[in-house]
């Protein structure tokens, strides 16, 4: 275990370095520091020690960065950043919530050096490298260095990072040579969908008519010098083949629950994996859900899920499953929606990423298992999969996949809906047929409550898709106006303040009243965009406060039950 003694010779070392390099930066720090700088110099320490073979990289705070000349090294200057233990815990929580895959920092080494002034410290932050295969990013951007500099993760070393992965795939790991713990359903099946993938090409159907199964499986790659991978035992191996995938059990589960997420019943499907899928699939219950399009009388039938989605979101979780940590691939079906959960963090970092990128994802976790899944047609080739998931639940009117991802241990979510949640959204969306992925994607999230950015909000407004101040946002009149929901947006945008002052005053002119006339007379008026007693109850307060100070009114009582509002005198 170091001592003080032992960190002073350290920071001394550090200090005496020519130049600074990818793995040390200083920073003089002396009043405070930027947190999103502080996270951005997190994700290129980390990467850049990863490269170097250095178990972790060095932020330290307090130090100037240049070297002294009178004394060749670099002067301390001590900061007051994260000064108190609540700052320093936001920190690390920050850094946690927002590096991808999710860091955890321990405390900083605080120096007290002699060259401190009072009440600054100098802080050694320890920023251990990336996981193998795995760069960290930072608000779902990579970052790196170039000598000094703080850039964007170059491209060369993000695949250098990333094709550390391929040295440790589980899938691909060779288990058994004992060809009897292959299901012969499952080979059959698998070779159903493989000539299904291969549909037009008949060279490649001639040669699986030749082949044994043998043959074709070391050609799928699940099979080498006589042995069979555990990707093959995971699609399709007896059960007992688990005995010998090294601990984990792969196994898919489904539960269903009822609306309050209570447990009403559960079931589970061992391998081999690529039969469960379908024995999966047909537990679910697929219904049509009726939708009327604005303006017509005819409604328009859609199944409330599509296969072509649910099969994604299942493939995906067996593909990108962290299988040396066991655990269980569930789906879960309430009511209204169907949520998949699998071990192992998302590998792109965020969905934004992967629905923007226009070069397709380089990295699978389980590559063997992946490629093979491509093969047998259960995986889009191009891993355009999630994109496609989206504008096929745009394209039906329903909302779009919400991803939730979860560390400690990392896991991924998503959770696809049911049933529409908003029908003026599933109006806008009808109307608006010209509308891009990203723009449908951003009135999802309005129908959904989620917050956008500005940036975003100004984006639909620049359209007239939304209306609204704050966070209050709607649809627009445009949109209502096209869709015949006039009615409906002027209830939604509510009256101008200055019509419901005008019936306080009208009410006022009579006699003095209490604050509960007064919400007998307004609540029923106020618009829908105004939800929940408490929210409406204090629009009306500040309503009345305002009036106050503009002299129109007046309280008698004090704020008392039997207190009572009149026109100022």
């Amino acid at each position: 275990m170091m001592t003080t003694m032992m960190y002073l010779k350290q920071l001394d070392e550090f200090r005496r370095m020519p130049v600074e390099t990818e793995w040390l930066e200083f920073k003089e720090a002396k009043g405070g520091f930027d947190n999103d700088a502080f996270g951005r110099y997190v994700s290129a320490l980390s990467n850049e020690a990863n490269l170097l073979g250095r178990e972790a990289g060095w932020l330290i705070l307090g130090v100037k960065d240049k070297i002294a000349t009178a004394t060749g090294t670099r002067p301390v200057m001590g900061s007051q950043f994260a000064a108190k233990p609540a700052n320093l815990n936001e920190l690390k929580l920050q850094v946690f919530n927002h590096t991808a895959p999710a860091l955890g920092l321990d405390n900083p080494i605080e120096v007290a050096h002699s060259d401190c002034p009072p009440e600054s410290r100098v802080l050694m932050w320890r920023i251990p490298a990336a996981a193998r295969g795995m760069p960290v990013a930072w608000k779902g951007h990579h970052w790196g260095r170039a000598g000094e500099s703080l850039v964007a993760l170059p491209i060369n070393k993000f695949d250098a990072i990333r094709a550390q992965s391929s040295l440790q795939d589980w899938s691909a790991v060779l288990a058994t040579d004992d060809w009897s713990l292959l299901d012969p359903l499952a080979v059959e099946h698998s070779q159903a969908l493989y000539k299904r993938r291969h549909a037009m090409h008949t060279q490649v159907l001639g040669t699986l008519q030749h082949q044994s199964v043998a043959d074709w499986l070391h050609g799928l790659r699940l099979a080498k010098d006589g042995k069979l991978t555990r990707a093959a035992l995971v699609l399709m191996g007896k059960p007992t083949a688990a005995t010998v995938l090294g601990g984990p059990t792969p196994r898919l589960t489904w539960v269903l629950t009822d609306h309050t997420g209570t447990i009403q019943t559960h079931q589970h499907f061992d391998l081999p994996l690529v039969m469960a899928i379908d024995q999966l699939v047909a537990k679910l219950r697929i219904i049509e859900v009726s939708l009327l399009p604005p303006r017509q009388t005819a409604p328009l039938n859609l199944p409330n899920y599509d296969d072509w989605v649910i099969r994604e979101a299942l493939h995906n979780c067996i593909a990108h499953q962290d299988y040396a940590q066991g655990g269980r691939l569930r789906v879960t079906e309430s009511p209204d929606s169907l949520t998949f959960f699998n071990l192992g963090s998302f590998l792109p970092g965020t969905v934004a990423r992967v629905l923007g990128s226009r070069q397709p994802e380089q990295r699978y976790r389980n590559a063997c298992l992946a490629n093979a899944m491509v093969e047998l047609d259960l995986m889009e080739t191009l891993n355009s999969g999630v994109p496609k998931m989206f504008r096929l639940q745009r394209e039906r009117f329903f909302p779009m996949p919400d991803f939730e991802f979860e560390h400690a241990p990392d896991s991924v979510s998503v959770r696809l809906y049911g049933k529409t949640l908003d029908e003026k959204y599933v109006h806008a969306l009808m109307a608006a047929t010209d509308l891009t992925l990203e723009d449908a994607i951003l009135l999802d999230r309005v129908q959904k409550n989620q917050s956008l950015l500005p940036e975003q909000v100004k984006r639909l407004r620049a359209q007239k898709l939304v209306a609204g101040r704050g966070t209050r946002i709607f649809i627009s009149a445009q949109v209502a106006v096209a869709t015949g929901q006039e009615v409906s947006f002027v209830n939604h945008k509510g009256l101008d303040a200055k019509y419901y002052k005008a019936r306080i005053l009208d009410l006022l002119a009579l006699n003095p009243q209490a604050r509960s006339k007064i919400n007998e007379l307004l609540l029923p008026q106020l618009p829908e965009s105004i939800k929940g007693d408490k929210r409406r109850g204090e629009f009306i307060k500040n309503l009345l406060q305002e009036m106050s100070r503009e002299n129109q009114i007046e309280n008698i009582g004090g704020a008392t039950r039997s207190a009572k509002w009149q026109l100022k005198k």
